[in-house]
């Protein structure tokens, strides 16, 4: 299962989920965890593609599941899907698509 550090974490992540219309990834977050290596570079590639929207949505203070400035929140999630999808075997994909 996907661990987070702090909760808010898989609510900015469902948001942009939502926002990004990445109804896969509402699914892996949802369930906490990916079935296999495809899965694992989806979530993979939507967490750039959240990091580039929501650095847009702070340029225009628009708030993220209530929250503003996502850097340190961005930071935290991307060490949360990190070191899930390592431990999980996926350390490859998490590479390939960062």
């Amino acid at each position: 299962m996907i661990d987070y550090k702090f909760p808010e974490e898989k609510d900015i992540i469902l948001h942009y989920a939502h926002q990004l219309h990445a109804f896969n990834i509402v699914a892996i977050i949802n369930k906490g965890y990916v079935e296999n290596a495809d899965e694992a570079k989806q979530l993979s590639k939507f967490f750039w593609l959240m990091v580039d929207q929501s650095v847009i949505d702070a340029e225009h203070g628009i708030a993220a599941a209530g929250y503003h400035n996502l850097e340190a929140y961005n930071e935290y999630i991307m060490h949360s899907l990190r070191a899930y999808l390592i431990k999980a075997g996926y350390a490859q994909e998490w590479e390939t698509e960062n």
